[in-house]
C-alpha cells in the first residue's frame, strides 16, 4: 500500500517520514497544548490510518472536534484521553468514548459536555476516572446523576471541577460519589 499525495505531505511535514515502513505501529502518546496547526481532525485522521496503538492522548486547546475523537476510536489500547479546553467537543463524542474498550481515564473539563450528558449516554465499563465541570448544576442533581452513573459504571469515579485526582500538594481529591453500592 502506498501513500496518497496528501498523506505523504502530512507525514513529511509533521514527522519527516518519507516511507510507509518508517511509521511506528505503536505510539506511547500524542500530546499538545495551544492553538497551533498541529492537532486537528485531519491530523488524527492521517495518524489513525497508519498507527494501530496509542496509549495516551493529552490535548489542551487544540483544534480537535468530535470528528477527531471519532478517528481516535481506531487506536487500540488507548487508556488515557485528556481533552481539556475544547469547546468543539460535544456530547456527540460520548458515543466514541463508549467505543474505546481500554479507556480508563477521561478528562473532558472545559468542554461543552455536561454531567447530564454523561448520565444520559456514557456507558464504558473500562473507565476508572472521569473529570468534567459541574456547570452550575444543583447539588441535588449532581448527587442524583452521580448515583445513577455509579450504578451503571461501578468501577468509575467521577470528579467535578478538577483535572486530576490529586491537588497541587498531592492530596487526593474526592470523587462526587464514593460510596460502595455493593452493600
Amino acid at each position: 500500500m502506498k501513500f496518497s499525495k496528501e498523506e505523504k505531505k502530512f507525514w513529511q511535514k509533521h514527522f519527516r517520514i518519507e516511507k510507509l515502513k518508517d511509521i511506528p505501529k505503536e505510539w506511547q502518546n500524542i500530546g499538545g497544548y495551544g492553538y497551533g496547526d498541529e492537532q486537528t481532525d485531519e491530523y488524527f485522521y492521517f495518524i489513525s490510518l497508519r498507527v494501530e496503538v496509542v496509549h495516551e492522548i493529552y490535548l489542551k486547546e487544540s483544534y480537535v472536534t468530535d470528528e477527531g475523537v471519532k478517528h481516535m476510536t481506531n487506536f487500540k489500547a488507548l487508556k488515557k484521553l485528556h481533552l481539556r479546553r475544547h469547546e468543539d467537543i460535544t456530547k456527540v463524542s460520548i458515543t466514541y468514548f463508549n467505543q474505546m474498550k481500554y479507556l480508563e481515564n477521561l478528562n473532558i473539563t472545559k468542554t461543552t459536555i455536561t454531567l447530564t450528558d454523561l448520565c444520559e449516554h456514557l456507558n464504558n465499563q473500562s473507565l476508572k476516572e472521569v473529570f468534567l465541570d459541574s456547570n452550575n448544576e444543583s447539588e441535588e442533581n449532581i448527587l442524583e446523576m452521580a448515583y445513577e452513573l455509579k450504578q451503571r459504571m461501578p468501577k468509575c469515579n467521577v470528579y467535578l471541577d478538577c483535572s486530576e485526582s490529586t491537588d497541587a500538594f498531592g492530596v487526593k481529591e474526592k470523587p462526587i460519589f464514593i460510596k460502595d453500592l455493593n452493600y
